[in-house]
């Protein structure tokens, strides 16, 4: 079921990086995500990729992912919630934001 879920998302989550000259990985992360959620294409409470995972998919490091993530939980648009998995190990999710969109 979690393989399906995460294969579901990627199809979903459809970012295409375009040359480094126009602007750099993290804005056109940022925006792309933006713009799916402004047009509903990712809906209230969905969670999102981890950082590692995204950065990965895209080929680029994760710290790329994290400053989109950053950028846009400061616009109001997606909340992070720290906690712990099933092993008791630390675990950051990323949602989309339920209220307060802009």
């Amino acid at each position: 079921m979690l393989l399906y879920f995460c294969a579901f998302l990627w199809l979903i989550m459809n970012i295409e990086l375009k040359d480094l000259s126009h602007n750099p990985v993290y804005a056109q992360v940022r925006q792309q995500i933006e713009n799916q959620i402004k047009n509903n294409t990712l809906a209230p409470g969905e969670q999102l990729p981890s950082p590692a995972a995204l950065g990965q998919k895209l080929s680029v490091d994760k710290g790329e992912i994290q400053r989109a993530y950053y950028e846009l939980e400061q616009l109001g648009l997606i909340t992070k919630q720290t906690g712990k998995d099933f092993l008791g190990k630390p675990r950051t999710d990323y949602r989309v934001a339920t209220a307060n969109r802009r």
